[in-house]
């Protein structure tokens, strides 16, 4: 089950936007980055063994999320975790990490995985 699609048109102001790897659809621009645990980047290894290296940002455009919350295996206090796939050609994008405590902020966030986005610079 899907709990929402997120589509914005803007006039995409930033010198760097971040696109889902396999179809192109845009995801985020640089503007949406935001530092978690003190840091942009992070890299995770999760129960199965993989290790995750990914971005965090405030906001994503085009993405589809889960319903589901998980609690378990959150890498950040306070989060539970959703799946985040691409609203047009569903790759697995990463999470999106929403408050499980109250006075957690921001309530929302979002984890998009380096391998699964391309980083493209353009003019204003």
């Amino acid at each position: 089950m899907l709990l929402y699609v997120k589509s914005q048109q803007d006039d995409h102001k930033s010198k760097k936007s971040y696109h889902c790897s396999r179809c192109g659809a845009r995801i985020a621009g640089e503007d949406a980055v935001i530092t978690r645990n003190g840091s942009e980047r992070h890299s995770f290894v999760n129960p199965a063994g993989v290790r995750c290296n990914f971005i965090t940002f405030g906001n994503c455009e085009n993405v589809v999320v889960d319903e589901n919350l998980y609690l378990e295996h959150s890498w950040f206090p306070g989060y539970g975790w959703r799946f985040l796939v691409c609203g047009r050609c569903f790759q697995h994008l990463g999470w999106r990490y929403d408050a499980a405590v109250p006075d957690v902020r921001p309530q929302a966030f979002f984890g998009v995985l380096v391998d699964s986005m391309d980083c493209a610079e353009h003019d204003n």
